[in-house]
This record gives C-alpha cells, sequence and structure tokens, in this order.
C-alpha cells in the first residue's frame, strides 16, 4: 500500500466551498489556501479570502484506496488533474505542507499580488521609467496609477502592478 499524497482537483466556477464540504463530507482531507484581502463593498471595508489558486482545491489521499475514483462525481468538482491520464498525478511531496505551514497571510504572495496603499511611495522596477520614483494614486492586483516627475511636471501613468516595488 503506498503513501497519501497531496493531489489538485479543479472545481467549478465560484463552487469552492461546496467542493471543500462535499469532499470534506466524503472523509478526504483538504486543502484550499487563501489569503485575507480587505475590499470596499457599499461603503464599507471588509475583509475577504481570496484563494491562492483559483480554481483549485488540494485533497490528501492514496492511488491504493480506489475511494479516489468518487472524486470526481462530487458536487462542485470537475475533475482530477491531469485530466488526459488515467490515473491523477500526485503534487510534488512537501508542497501543499509548505502552504499550511506558512499561515499565508500575503506576505508570500506580495511580489505577485502587490497592492499599495494611496499616497504609498514607489519605485519602477522596468519598462521607460525605470528607477523612477513616483506617489501611488490608485492600485489594484494587475494595474498601479502612480505620478511621477515627467517631462518636466507631474504626470500621472499605469503601469503594472508588478513592476512596481515599495521605497
Amino acid at each position: 500500500m503506498d503513501q497519501c499524497r497531496w493531489f489538485a482537483a479543479r472545481h467549478k466556477s465560484q463552487q469552492g466551498t461546496w467542493a471543500l464540504l462535499n469532499l470534506e463530507h466524503q472523509g478526504f482531507v483538504t486543502h484550499w489556501p487563501t489569503f485575507p484581502e480587505r475590499i470596499v463593498r457599499r461603503n464599507k471595508v471588509i475583509s475577504v479570502r481570496r484563494p491562492i489558486f483559483p480554481g483549485y482545491i488540494f485533497i490528501l489521499f492514496s492511488l491504493s484506496d480506489r475511494k479516489y475514483v468518487s472524486i470526481n462525481s462530487t458536487a462542485g468538482i470537475v475533475h482530477l488533474l491531469p485530466i488526459r491520464t488515467e490515473r491523477p498525478v500526485p503534487l510534488p511531496v512537501g508542497f501543499v505542507e509548505k502552504l499550511r505551514d506558512q499561515q499565508l497571510t500575503a506576505p508570500a504572495l506580495t511580489n505577485h499580488i502587490a497592492v499599495f496603499a494611496r499616497d504609498e511611495v514607489v519605485r519602477v522596477l522596468s519598462g521607460p521609467f525605470l528607477a523612477k520614483v513616483g506617489r501611488v494614486v490608485q492600485s489594484a492586483p494587475k494595474s498601479t496609477r502612480i505620478a511621477l516627475e515627467a517631462l518636466g511636471r507631474e504626470t500621472i501613468i499605469a503601469l503594472s502592478t508588478k513592476a512596481l516595488a515599495r521605497v
């Protein structure tokens, strides 16, 4: 009998929580890594949990226990990964364990999902404004607008959030 390993499964859009509940009801150990994010809804700032890997859930099971075949027919689940093989392929050893141990509060993700505060000072890391320093006007995970000195006056430009770093 082989050991239990972590596998990835794709869940249906907006049904991650439902898929988790159904898998846990069947006795599977699951992990759905999320991070907290503050958003504004109806003029109120609230905290929500966002998945690190949208659309995917991690499930712990052994391939020798044929119980795993029920995962593909679980409500909320699309299929185990990869889909073009007879049996699912386990994730690298230690991958999910590291995610679980980190208790992600987004610092591990800030390089990829950075959102800057208004008026925060940032440095441009690439492109025609390389090494210029500016002030954040508006920031989102994909694009950030900054005000910087260009052409003899303050100019507001939009850049990829990944191309900026805090000063």
